[in-house]
């Protein structure tokens, strides 16, 4: 995925040289997440899940290595490379945003309720690793040996990826009632779901704090590094390495200390000090500040992500569990949306006061929530 994610608009800019149309190439894959992704939700509750992924999984295999052939055979250039760069994106963008729930709703289905936050964790750590190694990696690759090769390698491990579903299975999965009734009544009975039930419905906001107003903070860092701390390159990688090595010592941290030194107040605090550490990065103009401030930024949000997501999964009945996770999962097409409003702001504000004025709403929105939410501070 990170692959994709770094080449497709690289690819894009050499084709056109048009940052327009580099901006549209890397948002048309999260469009189909608001789409697609809650009528997914539903076949989630409906159907195999094991099944839906190796079919989904199969397909992204063809779509993406005949995307590396048509590369490799030079038919991906002109206007016409850049339209089937935007139809690429959308189409992988629509079968990831079809299994994304799914695989969230299979994490609780292969363990015991009582491990599944050890199994969170351990699958933010592979999605850490992924975003500190993906892009730098798939950067040398570009240099080294063209777009193609990213693309073959990102079909081949689907292909693997496939072979390893297959064997597994999921004995915690609840018998599916959801085919009792319509696919448009199981789409309302998920979100009425979420409505009504007051906790999930708290804990999908304090997620927005996370993941639609902190998580874009990310796409401020080159302007961050250029203009505030006068560096280059080099000083963006190292801030969003800083921001990979917090989240991965963070998942690794409590996936061994283990579900009971978590709850629902400790989610909190970690949201008002994954806010703090915003509000560190807009005053800072010292690079080693800047670069603590980003590692609490990724430390905190994952402690934060962890336990909100623990809290969802271990509260929500299984029949419903892909419609709410696919609810849950809705910031995949948010936050891009979100980036493009924090830098519109930046284009009229100084990029450290964006930086600032997010930090300082979102601890404003975590105090109150700390203050306000009960039910959610009591949990376990």
């Amino acid at each position: 995925m990170w692959f994709q994610q770094i080449t497709i608009p690289w690819l894009v800019w050499e084709i056109s040289g048009s940052p327009l149309l580099v901006g549209i190439a890397a948002g048309s894959r999260s469009i189909p997440f608001l789409v697609i992704g809650p009528m997914a939700g539903v076949l989630a509750d409906r159907i195999d899940r094991r099944k839906m992924v190796l079919v989904v999984q199969s397909v992204m295999a063809v779509v993406v290595l005949s995307f590396a052939a048509a590369i490799h055979m030079g038919y991906v250039v002109g206007n016409l490379g850049v339209i089937y760069a935007l139809v690429f994106s959308v189409i992988t963008g629509i079968l990831h945003a079809s299994i994304q729930p799914v695989r969230h709703a299979m994490v609780a289905n292969t363990v015991p309720r009582e491990d599944l936050w050890n199994a969170i964790a351990l699958n933010s750590i592979a999605g850490n690793v992924a975003r500190v190694v993906g892009p730098g990696l798939g950067g040398v690759l570009i240099a080294w040996l063209g777009p193609a090769l990213n693309f073959y390698i990102e079909g081949v491990f689907y292909i693997l990826m496939v072979l390893v579903m297959i064997p597994i299975s999921l004995p915690f999965r609840e018998a599916v009632t959801a085919t009792r009734t319509s696919v448009l009544a199981n789409l309302k009975q998920g979100f009425g779901y979420v409505v009504n039930e007051q906790v999930v419905l708290r804990l999908m906001l304090l997620a927005c704090v996370s993941d639609i107003m902190i998580a874009p903070l990310v796409h401020l860092m080159p302007v961050v590094a250029e203009v505030v701390l006068g560096g280059d390159s080099r000083t963006y990688g190292f801030l969003v390495l800083a921001t990979g090595v917090g989240g991965i010592i963070a998942t690794i941290s409590f996936a061994s200390l283990g579900r009971s030194v978590m709850g629902g107040g400790v989610g909190l605090v970690a949201l008002m000090f994954l806010a703090g550490s915003a509000i560190v990065l807009g005053i800072s103009t010292w690079m080693w500040v800047s670069l603590a401030a980003m590692f609490g930024i990724g430390f905190f949000r994952l402690v934060f992500k962890i336990n909100n997501n623990t809290l969802v999964q271990t509260t929500i009945p299984d029949g419903l569990r892909g419609r709410v996770m696919s609810i849950y999962n809705l910031d995949n097409g948010l936050t891009p949306l979100a980036s493009m409003t924090l830098g519109l702001m930046a284009e009229f504000w100084p990029v450290n006061l964006v930086v600032l004025v997010v930090g300082i709403v979102s601890l404003a929105l975590a105090i109150f929530a700390f203050a306000s939410f009960s039910d959610v501070r009591r949990m376990k």
